[in-house]
């Protein structure tokens, strides 16, 4: 430094220097702070780094699970590009159609190619509801070829994603798997279930004819034994008569027993709603049992509380059945001396119970657990000792079932057994009979007190078998009847024009003309106007008599125009009960205003007028009141005579509804059933099938005398008849 420096030059150098250091510090200190910032950086990116290599570790396990649950489901995966037509196809995807376990691509249109053609327009039309976004998601099932030429069965599952502004799809994915083993034993098992129909239908048809073929010898047995129950005999010849009608009404028994399981095992059992009076039922339960009592000195309680209804709506017959069932075994199975209890009383819940309890030889625990299998008693020594099938408490147990109760049993071997059942029985002010079977004596005792009512009836009896038209005939003349005899339909059809008939004994299976056809017949011949000579009824009464006793026989004897029905083997009593019926039909009979046959209606030599239009229907899912296409080509396209038929027919329409309202209101049974008859006929004419339909749900009310159901159907009808008025008015105007 030169000493020649001023103080202020030394103060300014020194100034510089200052300034100089603040300057480098604070450089130092924007170092430090970069330093701070870059060792932020780092630890920010090392983070970063950690989460992204976490993030992608997760999305491996994610995918890893998915990958096993496909794997372990069977399932294989697919995408499918819409934009590019590629689709990819999962390893499993790739085994299922055959092929390596390796990831693959293909074109759509490729894939497509293997689907079995009757699949590919469901399928098409799938996808292209899921790409337009009409749907999120679909599921089908599709046959394809698989790449060793072989056709499996593929379920697919799919939806979208990546959807554009307008909802178009831009992908689709989706899984699917073989379930071609599946359908195999779909497609087993519904054969299987034919197969069981139509064993049951075998079973069913078998059992019909065997019905058949035993009612018939079964009749000409017992009708014999009631005739030589009639005649004179010494006691002993008496005591084996008396033998004969106990094991004729054993083998009846067993008879019936067979055809009502089959009819439970079936589902065609059908339950009967009338009113009766559970006094009367069980006393004529305990009717038939009380002989056999006395002869084991047996004691019959029947304890019956003063507070039951007098009367209930339910099934009589089906109640008295079951009571016998179990009463019938309670006196089999209690030894001389014993004691036979039977129980009833209303039930807390509003229902009635019945118990049938006895002191006899008890149940073991291990045997209750079968006791009401059908062909099944508690060992092969009840059997050998006591006799019967077994099928008794099976019955019971099934009918009790049906009726809405179930059978209880409580019993100790050595100590007696008890068998309780509850049946919701409903109260009803009204009260009905039914009648049950009667012995030889007793229904001897019927004819005779039955025999003013029919004397000098004139008969007409078509019966193809020898010994039932014999007896036949032995019955009708106890009752004070003369008898014409037909061997088959024509023969009866025949005999019925020559006149002098009051009333037809119809069997249902004859040669040349079976009973159903010849009863067809002679109804169109009295609908036509023929009466035979010597007849005052314009209605002949026709009794059903037939060996065909399966669920819908008697059904079938209605349709073709039969007043009654009665199965074989013929009871007197009710024999007499169906020919009553029969007449009182006839009597009342008020035979339908004729509609012109479509056949012999004169074509109109005028010009023709315009087609009417079709009438709309008044409900939202109801069809056209009449099929006027049809019946314009019944009638050749004759529109005039089509407006006579329309105004023809209004006016029956009017008079038969006037007289279903006042039976409904009177409960005239006879005027219901003939008025609901004619309607149905007359209705079906015309091609109103829906209408006609509902009449014959009436007339089937009205035959079995149930109004309340009468009541809730005929408002149906007048708003269908009503609807048909104004198409048939448009008709004739």
């Amino acid at each position: 430094m030169s000493t020649d420096a001023t103080p202020q030059t030394l103060q300014q150098a020194l100034a510089t220097l200052a300034r100089e250091h603040q300057r480098a510090e604070h450089y130092r200190n924007q170092v430090h702070v970069l330093r701070e910032e870059l060792e932020t950086l780092r630890g920010t990116a090392s983070d970063a780094s950690t989460s992204r290599l976490l993030a992608e570790e997760e999305l491996d396990e994610t995918r890893d699970r998915l990958s096993l649950a496909l794997e372990a489901a069977g399932l294989g995966l697919w995408e499918w590009s819409v934009d590019t037509g590629d689709v990819y196809l999962s390893a499993r995807w790739s085994e299922i159609m055959g092929d390596l376990a390796a990831e693959s691509h293909c074109q759509v249109n490729d894939l497509m190619q293997r689907l079995h053609p009757d699949d590919v327009p469901a399928l098409n039309a799938l996808l292209s509801e899921t790409i337009s976004g009409a749907r999120q998601r679909y599921d089908t099932q599709f046959r394809i070829r698989t790449y060793d030429n072989q056709w499996i069965w593929m379920e697919s599952h799919g939806m979208a994603s990546d959807r554009d502004g307008s909802g178009r799809a831009h992908r689709l994915v989706g899984i699917s798997a073989d379930i071609t083993e599946r359908k195999r034993l779909q497609d087993t098992t519904e054969q299987a279930r034919q197969d069981a129909e139509k064993a049951n239908r075998s079973k069913t048809e078998f059992l019909a004819s065997v019905s058949h073929e035993v009612r018939t010898p079964l009749n000409g047995v017992m009708g014999l034994i009631r005739l030589m129950t009639d005649s004179t005999l010494t006691d002993e010849q008496r005591h084996w008569i008396t033998l004969m009608d106990d094991s004729a009404q054993t083998l009846l028994g067993l008879l019936n027993d067979i055809l009502d399981l089959s009819k439970v095992e079936a589902g065609r059992m059908e339950l009967d709603e009338v009113t009766f009076n559970i006094v009367d039922e069980v006393g004529q339960a305990c009717g038939p049992l009380v002989a056999q009592a006395s002869a084991k000195e047996l004691t019959i309680e029947v304890n019956i509380h003063p507070q039951l209804p007098d009367a209930v709506v339910g099934d009589p017959a089906k109640l008295r059945q079951v009571l016998v069932n179990l009463l019938s075994n309670a006196v089999k199975f209690t030894p001389r001396g014993g004691r036979v209890g039977v129980n009833v009383f209303p039930a807390a819940n509003g229902g009635v119970s019945f118990e049938v309890r006895d002191t006899g030889i008890g149940i073991s625990a291990e045997q209750q657990t079968r006791i009401f299998e059908a062909f099944t008693q508690a060992d092969a020594s009840t059997t050998r000792k006591y006799g019967g099938t077994g099928l008794g408490l099976a019955i019971s147990s099934r009918l009790v079932t049906l009726m809405g109760g179930h059978i209880r049993l409580v019993s100790e071997p050595g100590k007696g057994s008890s068998f309780g059942f509850t049946l919701p029985l409903q109260t009803d002010a009204a009260r009905a009979t039914d009648l049950g079977p009667l012995s030889a004596p007793m229904e001897l005792e019927h004819l005779a007190s039955r025999s003013q009512t029919f004397n000098g009836t004139q008969v007409l009896v078509a019966e193809d078998h020898p010994v039932n038209e014999l007896l036949m005939r032995e019955i009708l003349k106890k009752l004070g009847c003369s008898t014409v005899v037909a061997r088959n339909g024509l023969e009866a059809i025949a005999a019925w024009k020559r006149g002098g008939i009051d009333l037809i004994m119809m069997d249902v299976q004859m040669p040349e003309l079976n009973g159903l056809d010849a009863t067809q017949e002679i109804r169109a011949m009295e609908n036509g106007g023929f009466t035979p000579p010597g007849v005052a009824l314009k209605h002949t009464p026709i009794v059903a008599v037939t060996a065909n006793a399966m669920t819908g026989d008697r059904e079938k004897c209605m349709a073709a125009g039969m007043d009654a029905y009665t199965s074989k083997p013929v009871s007197p009593q009710a024999l007499t009960q169906a020919m009553s019926q029969a007449i009182d039909i006839s009597t009342h009979w008020q035979p339908a205003l004729q509609t012109p046959m479509l056949a012999s209606i004169e074509p109109s030599v005028g010009q023709p007028g315009s087609t009417p239009a079709r009438t709309a229907s008044t409900g939202a899912n109801l069809p056209p009141p009449v099929n006027l296409d049809k019946l314009r080509h019944r009638l050749d396209g004759d529109n005039a005579a089509l407006a006579r038929l329309a105004t023809v027919t209004r006016r029956q329409l009017a008079h038969h509804m006037a007289a279903l309202t006042t039976a409904l209101a009177e409960q005239d049974q006879i005027v219901a059933t003939t008025s609901a008859h004619a309607l149905k006929t007359a209705l079906a004419t015309i091609t109103a099938e829906r209408a006609s339909a509902l009449s014959n749900g009436l007339e089937k009310a009205a035959r079995k005398g149930e109004w309340a159901l009468f009541g809730r159907a005929l408002p149906v009808l007048r708003g269908e008849v009503d609807r048909l008025d104004k198409a048939l008015s448009a008709l004739g105007d």
